[in-house]
C-alpha cells in the first residue's frame, strides 16, 4: 500500500467513549488518526495531476482538478478538502453527482463524466489534504455538514480541525449502532495552490 489509512478523526476511546477491547490509535501531529484495526476493505485517493498519489502537485487557481478514488470492495465514498487555512469543504456526496457508490475495483473521478459540475481551484494559497473515507455502508452525516438553502454542496459544521476531528468520530463511532471499525477506512493526498 502506498501509505497507511489514515482518519481526520478522534475516536471514541479519545473521548472516553471506548471500552477497553477497542484498539488504541495512534496520533500525528496534525491529528490524523490511523485506524488500528486491520480490515480487507481499502481505498486509494488521487488527483489528476499525481495518478500515484504520491507526490504534491501544483495547481494555480482557476485551473480545473479531478479526483479519483479506487476500493477493494464495493463502497461508499466521502471526499473532504481540507484548506490550508483549516477550513473543510465536503466534496462528496453532493446534489450534483452521480453518487458516491463505487464498486470494487472500480476508478471512479469526480467529477464523473456527465456530472453537472466541475472543480476548479480557488484560494487560499497553499497546501491542501484531501481526505477520503470509504464505508461498507452509509455514513450519515447530518453531525458534520448540511444543506443549506439550494446549495449543491454540504457545508461543513466544524470549521477548525479539532471540531471537525470530534464530529467525524461520532460519524464513524456513534453512540447508536456504531460502524464496526473493521468496516471503514480513509486515505488521503494532498495537492498545494501556488502562486
Amino acid at each position: 500500500m502506498k501509505k497507511p489509512f489514515v482518519l481526520l478523526a478522534l475516536t471514541a476511546s479519545l473521548l472516553g467513549l471506548a471500552t477497553p477491547a477497542a484498539a488504541a490509535p495512534k496520533i500525528s501531529a496534525q491529528s490524523i488518526i490511523v485506524n488500528p484495526v486491520p480490515t480487507s476493505l481499502a481505498v486509494q485517493v488521487w488527483v489528476n495531476r499525481d495518478p500515484y498519489g504520491s507526490g504534491t502537485p501544483n495547481y494555480r487557481i482557476g485551473e480545473k482538478i479531478s479526483i479519483s478514488t479506487r476500493v477493494s470492495e464495493n463502497a461508499y465514498v466521502y471526499l473532504f478538502n481540507i484548506n490550508p487555512d483549516g477550513t473543510t469543504d465536503q466534496i462528496l456526496p453532493n446534489r450534483l453527482g452521480s453518487g458516491n457508490y463505487v464498486r470494487a475495483g472500480q476508478v471512479r473521478s469526480f467529477p464523473a463524466p456527465g456530472d453537472n459540475f466541475q472543480f476548479n481551484i480557488a484560494g487560499p494559497y497553499g497546501l491542501n489534504k484531501v481526505l477520503v473515507i470509504a464505508s461498507r455502508s452509509q455514513l450519515n452525516l447530518s453531525q458534520l455538514s448540511s444543506y443549506t438553502g439550494g446549495s449543491a454542496f454540504a457545508t461543513v459544521k466544524p470549521q477548525d480541525p479539532g471540531r471537525l476531528a470530534q464530529a467525524l468520530s461520532i460519524v464513524v463511532d456513534p453512540v447508536e449502532q456504531p460502524v464496526p471499525q473493521q468496516n471503514w477506512t480513509s486515505d488521503a493526498v494532498q495537492y498545494n495552490v501556488a502562486y
